[in-house]
């Protein structure tokens, strides 16, 4: 029987309320969302003596944070020399160094200080390239980015990658080393534990309505009431909701969809994928894969769709995508198959911000792990008037388009396009 929950879920257990129901009168700090960015932010500021409250429409951890794929480390979605066009060199370093070094050395910090066994594997992440044509580009693209910061990555050639992934469906790839594996329902049920242990409140169940910031404190309407709060911070990603005002235009909520196969044992496994690196693809599907934990299945997950499909539709789409890349793999059975909402920004990149007294931080474009908490650290600091606060995510910009108010009408557009675009690549790829 398929298992429409996360795989995660079988050795970490669902996420759970705290028990908590009632809300207190107010706090100095609320934050919406018990993310990886709203956990980690009230760590940061219930440890600096903070009052913090952290409010969520589900259990704390029910989205995103514990369903994704489980991979961590830094990654971009622009091209450095385009960042460095778009931003100028200093800020586009000050990015790439968060996104690729940072956020990564954070996470492997706070894992040590509070103890978060999460099955953490530092395995480095191989990017396969889908075309043979790119691989020249990439090359050009590595010597830019390492040109910008101390990032170690190495070029691997068509005919080695096999030495990664047991397919000749790609062009060559690069592997980034400084990337591994986790489970992360565990991962953020242990930042939940230590927010807790710092202080802070952590309540779920408790959806906010809407913020009403006409007096000098912040009056934050719930399904449980009304709290008084000096400030907010919106922590949601890919669940930010029409409620929590302007901020809805400015991100859109993208599916990503996993399956995991039965067990396989670790000597198939190691076959397929020989180092037992996290992997990423180029094409327009986005197809990214891994060993679980214990080596012996195959996580995967892709762009099973742009929009919400019906979950056996899903996971027939992605076995197919699967099989396409390891035929022996078509008469295995899958296990779980399960999504999650990740936040996209239409500049590709992260934000940390604020408005008034209401603060943001979300936009990780699928590459949470590392990047949630960071940023929800940093805003932390930002809140707390921590000159360590500042961040390259504060200065670039999180514009909205004239034609979206907060309903992504466009991604079913945007599914055929990708669609046409695959179809095109993989008859190019026959000849």
């Amino acid at each position: 029987m398929l298992k429409n929950y996360p795989y995660w879920w079988e050795s970490a257990g669902p996420p759970q309320n705290s028990g908590e129901h009632k809300l207190p009168p107010g706090s100095d700090v609320l934050i919406i969302g018990a993310g990886l960015t709203g956990l980690s932010a009230a760590r940061t500021l219930a440890i600096s003596g903070k009052s913090v409250l952290v409010l969520d429409s589900g259990s704390p951890g029910i989205g995103a944070s514990s369903r994704n794929g489980g991979m961590i480390g830094g990654g971009h979605r622009i091209a450095p020399g385009v960042l460095e066009e778009r931003y100028g060199r200093e800020v586009a370093a000050g990015l790439l160094h968060e996104m690729h070094i940072d956020s990564m050395e954070f996470a492997k910090t706070l894992m040590a200080e509070e103890k978060i066994e999460c099955d953490f594997v530092e395995t480095g992440r191989c990017q396969a390239f889908w075309r043979d044509g790119e691989y020249d580009m990439m090359a050009r693209n590595v010597d830019r980015l390492r040109q910008l910061i101390p990032v170690q990555a190495e070029m691997v050639p068509k005919p080695q990658l096999q030495a990664e992934v047991a397919t000749r469906l790609y062009g060559g790839g690069v592997v980034y080393a400084n990337h591994g594996g986790l489970n992360p329902a565990k991962w953020v049920a242990g930042i939940c534990r230590s927010a807790t242990a710092a202080g802070a409140r952590i309540i779920g169940d408790t959806p906010v309505h809407a913020i009403d910031g006409s007096s000098t404190a912040l009056n934050i309407e719930t399904a449980r009431g009304t709290v008084r709060a000096g400030t907010v911070l919106v922590a949601t990603n890919g669940y930010t909701t029409a409620d929590l005002g302007p901020i809805k235009r400015r991100i859109f909520p993208l599916p990503s969809f996993i399956i995991v196969t039965e067990e396989l044992g670790e000597n198939r496994v190691r076959c397929l994928i020989p180092n037992g690196r996290m992997i990423v693809e180029t094409r327009e599907r986005y197809c990214y894969y891994r060993p679980s934990p214990d080596r012996k299945r195959i996580v995967f997950g892709g762009r099973a769709g742009m929009f919400e499909v019906p979950e056996r539709f899903a996971a027939s789409q992605l076995k197919s995508l699967m099989t396409g890349i390891f035929p022996e793999l078509r008469g295995v059975r899958i296990t779980h198959s399960w999504r999650g909402k990740t936040g996209f920004t239409f500049e590709l990149s992260p934000h940390v911000g604020r408005e008034g007294s209401i603060w943001h931080a979300m936009g990780y474009c699928g590459n949470g792990n590392s990047m949630a908490p960071w940023l929800g650290h940093k805003a932390a600091l930002m809140i707390l008037g921590d000159p360590e606060g500042e961040t390259a995510f504060s200065k670039v910009g999180m514009p909205t388009r004239w034609w979206y108010r907060g309903t992504p009408w466009f991604l079913p557009f945007a599914d055929g396009m990708f669609r046409v675009r695959d179809a095109w690549s993989n008859l190019k790829k026959a000849n």
